[in-house]
């Protein structure tokens, strides 16, 4: 690999101009005309007759729900008023459920460059597409070598002086393009805060995904979002009776390599484990639907022992040896 040299955020994304955050949101089709992308639409009649299509999560995510919404449906609850989701990650479960359940959804994380990305997709989407699309074009147009220079050029950006004070909306565009570039969409850093997953050595990475970061943009705007920085114990503040509360937390992990919970340089513990437990039974206490996605251990088994327990099968979605992603048993927890 030729020499890697510290590039500003401007030098690595082009600036975008006024015609193309218009055009970021009217694709150009194979004969150069244009045709807008079509807005997300729930009617009240798809509602009714559950004929929607449900949102594709617009992050690759460890532990993400996308493949076991099919197996957690039967355990949603029926009815309740509004939806919570402190470990928001990819969002699977928010953007299955956000058309047809609930008032008001509350979505926060400890990971604090994950919810400002959410924010910049709710509040900036045609300039983010916009940027995102304009790197694409550059990422797929590079050598090999060239494509891994720019994923270290931009991964190194928080070891700079400045990035505390890199606008939000750079930062948004950084972490999605890590996400999609780095390798299996993992998302950890070391004790200094700093991004330390290696390159993915995608050739394709799916970054241009105008339509699905349209219909993102589109649910979190549409159905009565709030999101926040905050740890899962903020959940106590918000929720109310009759409320759903959906926890999935970064699991137990099964063998002492199994572990991916440093999301945050304070990683996620035994005791916070034990902590978030307690969460779930004061929120019993008050009357409030919960469920909880963990892994199937005696530990978890015994913290939740007073509730319903089913068994799911899972694939492993992150292992150094493809050949070791196979089904495992994880926990579904619910106090209803």
């Amino acid at each position: 690999m030729k020499k890697l040299t510290q590039a500003t955020w401007e030098e690595i994304f082009a600036p975008i101009d006024a015609d193309e955050i218009l055009y970021s949101v009217m694709p150009l089709e194979e004969d150069g005309t244009c045709e807008p992308l079509v807005p997300y639409l729930i009617t009240e009649e798809s509602i009714e007759q559950e004929c929607f299509a449900p949102i594709t999560p617009i992050l690759k995510w460890a532990g993400g729900k996308s493949q076991l919404l099919s197996q957690m449906v039967p355990h949603f609850p029926a009815s309740f008023e509004n939806y919570h989701e402190p470990f928001l990650g990819g969002g699977a479960v928010f953007f299955f459920l956000a058309p047809t359940k609930g008032k008001k959804s509350w979505l926060s994380d400890v990971n604090a460059e994950l919810i400002n990305f959410y924010q910049i997709v709710h509040d900036q989407i045609a300039a983010f597409i916009a940027t995102v699309c304009a790197f694409d074009k550059r990422y797929r147009a590079a050598s090999h070598e060239t494509q891994k220079i720019l994923f270290y050029q931009i991964r190194n950006l928080d070891r700079t002086l400045d990035f505390d004070d890199m606008p939000p909306f750079q930062r948004a565009v950084r972490f999605y393009v890590l996400n999609k570039t780095a390798y299996n969409g993992l998302y950890r850093t070391n004790q200094k805060g700093q991004f330390n997953v290696p390159w993915g050595r995608y050739n394709r990475p799916s970054l241009c995904a105008r339509q699905q970061l349209f219909d993102a943009s589109e649910v979190l705007r549409r159905f009565s979002v709030w999101l926040k920085n905050t740890s899962f114990e903020a959940v106590l503040e918000n929720a109310k009776p009759n409320d759903f509360v959906y926890f999935d937390p970064p699991y137990v992990p099964l063998s002492a390599t199994a572990s991916f919970t440093a999301y945050t340089p304070e990683g996620f513990n035994a005791e916070a484990q034990k902590k978030l437990a307690d969460v779930c039974y004061e929120l019993d206490r008050r009357g409030i639907q919960f469920m909880l996605s963990n892994s199937d251990t005696t530990f978890i088994h015994d913290l939740y022992a007073k509730f319903n327990i089913t068994k799911l099968q899972a694939r492993r979605s992150i292992n150094c040896n493809g050949n070791g992603r196979g089904p495992i048993s994880e926990l579904l927890i619910t106090n209803y």
